[in-house]
């Protein structure tokens, strides 16, 4: 698998962790800036990725090491908290 699929679909889970985390308690109208915020940000990195990966080229892809294992590895940690 190329990385820059797992790079996209890693970002997509680490903004789906944040919008699951704050759109049902938008929902039980318990409104602040924290969650509102919270909420426009994980749809809007879970959209972006979900698009970059239908638009996007994996040949013109150009990430370093470090950053694609920072958000590897950001992302499962995420989630493996968000699962606690």
């Amino acid at each position: 698998m190329e990385r820059f699929y797992i790079f996209y679909t890693c970002l997509a889970v680490y903004g789906a962790a944040f919008a699951i985390e704050s759109v049902p308690a938008l929902a039980d109208r318990s409104i602040s800036l924290p969650i509102i915020l919270g909420s426009i940000a994980g749809i809007g990195v879970m959209s972006a990725s979900v698009y970059e990966m239908f638009t996007g080229s994996p040949s013109d892809f150009e990430i370093g090491d470090i950053g694609f294992w920072a958000v590897v590895l950001g992302s499962v940690g995420f989630l493996s908290l968000q699962l606690l």
